[in-house]
């Protein structure tokens, strides 16, 4: 019985360090993520004002990051039912590049889009 519990709890104590180091990736991303990213082609702007909203030119979304995906829901003033998308997005130094591809996000184009940090 006393190995089971050993057992039990070093499965407990692994899983609470890697829950951690997730943690302080995602944090360390949503501090480097707010900002102005301008588009490769330069003809988006996203503004990331906080952890929770950001504006593409003048329109507003809201967004929620995960380790490799954000959460993308429009939510501006021609508002109607827009079902948030999932996006896989990578943050390399000062590039960000999101996979609009997978699922149609209002208001972007059906392609994986690369922003600079202005």
């Amino acid at each position: 019985m006393k190995p089971i519990t050993i057992y039990l709890g070093f499965l407990i104590f692994i899983g609470l360090i890697c829950s951690n180091c997730s943690d302080d990736t995602l944090e360390l991303n949503q501090d480097k993520l707010i900002g102005t990213w301008i588009s490769a082609d330069r003809l988006d702007t996203l503004n990331f004002v906080n952890n929770t909203s950001f504006y593409k030119n003048s329109d507003h979304f809201d967004y929620k990051l995960a380790k490799d995906s954000i959460e993308i829901r429009y939510s501006g003033v021609l508002y109607i039912l827009v079902q948030p998308s999932n996006h896989h997005y990578t943050l390399i130094d000062n590039t960000l590049t999101i996979d609009f591809t997978n699922d149609n996000c209002y208001g972007f184009e059906s392609t994986i889009q690369t922003f600079d940090k202005q």
